[in-house]
C-alpha cells in the first residue's frame, strides 16, 4: 500500500478545505447547529465547485474518482464541516445503487440533479420493528397495471422531507422469503400520500430525520430500481462505501477533536502551569493521537483495498467498529481535556461529540459489525 496522495489529490483537497473554510465556517455551522437549520448553501458550494461531481458517470456531468479519493473528500468534510461529511456519507450508498441500478431515466435525472446540488437521495429502510434486522420490514408494494401502491411506515429516514427522493425499501404483499421479496424503488418525496414526522435527536441538528407514513402512494411501476425481489442483494452491493465514508468523515471530526484540544492544552493556565505541562493531560492527549493515526491507517487500508478489487467483507466491519468507537473516545476525551467548557453549547467539541455517537448506531451497529466480521475471520481461518 502507498499512502502517499497524486499530485490530483493534493490539489483537491487543498481547494476544498480552502472552500470550506470559506464557505462553512465553523461560526456558520454553529449557527446553523443552535437553529436546527440544514446547510443549504455550503451543500450547494460543494456542487458549484464540482465536489459532488466526483464519482458520478461522465455522461450526468460527473467527474471519475476512486474510492480513495472519496474517502479524502468525506475526511475533510468532517473535519472542517461535520454535518457536510455526514450528509455526503449517506448519499453515496443511494447514488451509487442508483449508478449501478437504475434505469437510464432514473439515472439521468437524479444523478443530474445531485451533481448541480440536489441533496441525496434519501435511503428508506428502517422500520419500527426492523432496525438491525433490516429484512424483517413490513411495507409494502402492490403492482397495480402500470403502476406502484406502497404502504408501510419507514422510521429514521434521514433527508427525508427535505430531499426529492426517498430510495424506499418494500416486500412483495405476496412474497413469503424475508430476502428474495424486497424490491427498492424510487419515491418522489411529493408523492400523495406521504406524510412526514421530524424527529428530535440528541445530535445531528442540521441533518434532519423523519418518520415516514406512507399511505396509497402511488407512482409508475418504472421506478423500480433495479430487479424486482433483488432490492436486498442491491442494497448490501454498496453498503460497505457508506461505512467507509462515515468512518472518514468520523476520523475527520475526530481530528478537529484532537486539534481544539491540543490547542486548548497549550492555553489553558491552572496551578500556574498550561494544561498541556501535567502529565496526566499529556497521555491523555497522547492516546488521543494514537486511535487518530490508527483510525486514518485503517480507513486508507480499506479504501486501497476496495480500490485494488479486494473483498472488504470482514475488514469494512471491524473498520467500521474501530473507528465508531475509537471517534467516540478521542471526541470524550476532548470534552474531558476542557473541562466545564467543553460541555457548553457555544464550543465546537460537544457538538463533536453528539454528532459522533451516532456512528456506532447507524450505518450497522456495532453488534452488527461483530456479526458481520466473526464468522468471515472464521472461515478465513479454515482455508488456511
Amino acid at each position: 500500500m502507498d499512502f502517499r496522495w497524486t499530485e490530483e489529490q493534493e490539489l483537491l483537497i487543498q481547494s476544498l478545505e480552502e472552500l470550506l473554510q470559506r464557505e462553512a465556517p465553523e461560526t456558520l455551522m454553529a449557527e446553523l447547529d443552535a437553529r436546527h437549520e440544514f446547510p443549504f448553501k455550503p451543500w450547494q458550494a460543494l456542487a458549484d465547485n464540482g465536489i459532488l461531481a466526483l464519482g458520478i458517470p461522465e455522461e450526468y456531468g460527473g467527474v471519475p474518482a476512486d474510492i480513495t479519493t472519496l474517502t479524502l473528500v468525506c475526511e475533510t468534510l468532517g473535519k472542517y464541516a461535520l454535518p457536510l461529511g455526514i450528509i455526503y456519507s449517506l448519499g453515496i450508498i443511494t447514488i451509487r445503487d442508483i449508478i449501478q441500478f437504475g434505469s437510464e431515466e432514473i439515472k439521468a435525472k437524479v444523478l443530474g440533479g445531485f451533481v448541480r446540488g440536489d441533496l441525496p437521495v434519501a435511503l428508506g429502510i428502517t422500520e419500527p420493528q426492523a432496525g438491525s434486522d433490516a429484512a424483517a420490514m413490513k411495507a409494502t408494494a402492490q403492482i397495480d397495471g402500470d403502476d406502484v401502491i406502497f404502504n408501510g411506515q419507514k422510521m429514521y429516514c434521514t433527508l427525508a422531507k427535505i430531499a426529492k427522493y426517498i430510495l424506499l425499501m418494500t416486500r412483495d404483499a405476496q412474497g413469503t422469503n424475508p430476502y428474495a421479496s424486497i424490491s427498492m424503488w424510487l419515491l418522489p418525496t411529493d408523492t400523495p400520500g406521504l406524510r412526514f414526522n421530524i424527529l428530535n435527536k440528541v445530535g445531528w441538528w442540521t441533518v434532519p430525520t423523519y418518520e415516514v407514513f406512507i399511505e396509497n402512494a402511488r407512482v409508475p411501476r418504472k421506478n423500480l430500481v433495479g430487479q424486482f425481489n433483488s432490492g436486498w442483494p442491491q442494497l448490501m452491493a454498496n453498503f460497505e462505501i457508506e461505512r467507509l465514508a462515515l468512518c472518514a468523515a468520523s476520523v475527520g471530526a475526530a481530528e478537529a477533536a484532537l486539534e481544539d484540544s491540543l490547542s486548548y492544552a497549550n492555553r489553558r493556565v491552572q496551578f500556574g502551569n498550561p494544561i498541556g505541562s501535567y502529565q496526566a493531560v499529556q497521555h491523555i492527549l497522547t492516546d488521543m493521537a494514537i486511535k487518530n493515526e490508527n483510525m486514518r491507517n485503517y480507513i486508507y487500508k480499506v479504501a486501497w483495498m476496495m480500490d485494488q478489487g479486494q473483498s472488504v467483507r470482514h475488514e469494512h466491519a471491524m473498520c467500521k467498529l474501530y473507528v465508531a468507537r475509537a471517534a467516540c473516545e478521542v471526541t470524550d476525551s476532548a470534552v474531558q481535556i476542557m473541562g466545564g467548557l467543553g460541555y457548553m453549547m457555544d464550543h465546537r467539541v460537544q457538538r463533536l461529540w453528539r454528532d459522533i455517537r451516532l456512528m456506532r448506531i447507524g450505518g450497522g451497529t456495532d453488534e452488527i459489525m461483530y456479526n458481520i466480521a466473526g464468522p468471515q475471520l472464521l472461515k478465513h481461518a479454515r482455508k488456511s
